[in-house]
């Protein structure tokens, strides 16, 4: 149905309603309330539905099925997205204000690049029949790893792209509001909101690589797989905001979601012996995510323990499970400021880039830690000079996630882990950085970067190392502590072996 006047009709409307988005509702920016997002998400389901009765009125119910169904599917793989996105904007520390943009400008390349994609499956189907079979066990299989994989936590920071742009490009170290570019000393300068905007494109890329197939797995023309695809993720910028804070809540998505997906992959295999009617089809997936939403509205969520009480558990996967989630959380403001110091040559060789040893340091009551202790085979305790309030021990997880479980001498005294016990009641204090020369690193930060050390001169650490602190800023205003620290030699005596 794709004719020349109606694929030029369709993105002139698109284009034009990201111009007025863009330069008239959203010229300034500004942090999008619940209520915006509620009545912006609400316009475009309108907008996509009254584009599915347009088909229905002017081309048939065939089309019309195959339209809304693949809108479904596509409205849910965004959602199910949605944490990504919400990993991105942490990591790198988003100012709330200018995700929107971000998310906007994020959409026009992906318009792009979902074209190209969808051009290029729509030609290899027609020329080589035998791609819907690999479609199809392809979606199987995304299904199945859905269900039963393991999720893998997210570092959008190693991105190799964003790491590539990060060492080849000018970038400014700091945030310039909603600037993508900016002169600095007569030179064009990228901002890190540029470079966060390529990790937002190639994680777009990576979720077309589900939707798109399956979405060929109902119909074969370009114009209904194109059309259903963007109405879905125009409207995913409103829907993130909207669902955001209680996106965790979907417990069942992610399985209603895998049925989805293995289904379609069914289909596209068993298509030469067992015709489905685009009804059924529509039918199966819109029961099954209803009937995941309802499950996850109406059946309790298991109470969650949190990260830290997670840490003490007698299940050695809780603890790994929380043990990941803190150091995610707590490395990630720190990478989003240390990531400019890659960019000194001689600073990322003492830090030891482009592989950094990182551990996160965990201030925890004397309960609280006893049991972690204990919990965990009672690891070797730390020597730590006795002149400085703590206690700490080490834990090692896999996948390099290693922390450092700290406690207070004198609840309530002066030290630093007292008072940061006293004021927050225990968190991340810290994130500590293995590095060759503190006294050197200490210099460079100093002299190329402008930050400033806790203490004037390296002091004795834990088990015979080196250390010493930068209380750094991030771009939202945040404080984060860093350590550098330096292994004693020789080495074998070191507290902190790397994995």
């Amino acid at each position: 149905m794709g004719t020349p006047f109606l694929w030029i009709v369709f993105n002139l409307f698109i284009l034009a309603a990201i111009v007025l988005d863009l330069r008239v509702f959203h010229r300034r920016a500004h942090r999008i309330s619940v209520r915006e997002a509620a009545l912006a998400s609400a316009g475009w389901i309108g907008v996509s539905v009254l584009f599915g009765l347009g088909v229905l009125r002017f081309y048939g119910q065939q089309p019309a099925l195959e339209y809304f169904t693949g809108y479904l599917i596509e409205k849910a793989l965004s959602v199910d997205n949605l944490f990504l996105f919400l990993v991105i904007f942490r990591a790198f520390a988003v100012d709330d204000r200018v995700q929107h943009r971000l998310l906007e400008w994020g959409i026009l390349g992906a318009l792009i690049m979902r074209g190209v994609m969808i051009a290029l499956g729509a030609e290899l189907i027609e020329h080589f029949s035998w791609v819907l079979y690999l479609l199809g066990a392809f979606l199987i299989y995304a299904g199945l790893r859905m269900l039963f994989a393991r999720k893998l936590e997210v570092h959008p920071d190693q991105n190799k792209l964003f790491r590539f742009a990060r060492k080849h490009l000018r970038v400014t170290q700091d945030y310039q509001g909603e600037k993508f570019f900016v002169r600095h000393a007569g030179k064009l300068c990228a901002t890190p909101l540029f470079l966060v905007l390529l990790v937002v494109e190639i994680t777009d890329v990576t979720l077309a690589v589900d939707s798109i197939p399956a979405v060929f797995g109902i119909t074969r023309d370009p114009f209904i797989v194109y059309t259903s695809n963007v109405l879905a993720i125009l409207g995913l910028r409103a829907l993130y905001f909207l669902l955001a804070g209680v996106i965790d809540r979907l417990q069942y998505l992610d399985e209603g979601l895998a049925f989805v997906l293995v289904f379609i992959g069914g289909k596209m295999i068993g298509e030469p012996w067992i015709h489905i009617p685009v009804s059924i089809s529509l039918g199966v997936v819109g029961g099954v995510l209803l009937i995941a939403l309802l499950a996850s509205l109406l059946i309790p969520a298991r109470n969650k323990i949190s990260a830290i009480e997670a840490l003490a558990s007698s299940n050695p996967a809780e603890r790994r499970a929380g043990a990941e989630e803190i150091y995610r959380v707590g490395r990630a403001p720190a990478d989003g400021i240390v990531s400019a110091w890659w960019e000194d040559n001689e600073l990322s060789a003492l830090l030891l880039g482009p592989n950094p040893v990182v551990t996160v340091g965990l201030a925890v009551p004397r309960e609280s830690f006893e049991l972690i202790h204990a919990a965990n085979g009672s690891p070797r305790m730390s020597e730590v000079p006795p002149d400085q309030d703590a206690e700490e021990f080490e834990l090692h997880f896999p996948h390099g996630v290693m922390l450092d479980i700290l406690t207070t001498r004198e609840p309530g005294g002066s030290g630093a882990i007292a008072r940061y016990l006293a004021k927050f009641g225990g968190g991340v204090q810290q994130v500590e950085f293995r590095c060759t020369n503190v006294d050197r690193a200490t210099q460079i930060l100093k002299d190329k970067f402008g930050v400033a050390f806790i203490y004037p001169a390296t002091r004795p650490g834990a088990d015979g190392t080196r250390v010493n602190f930068f209380l750094v800023t991030t771009p939202n205003g945040g404080k984060v502590l860093i350590e550098l620290y330096e292994l004693p030699k020789p080495p074998d005596s070191a507290r902190k072996v790397q994995q």
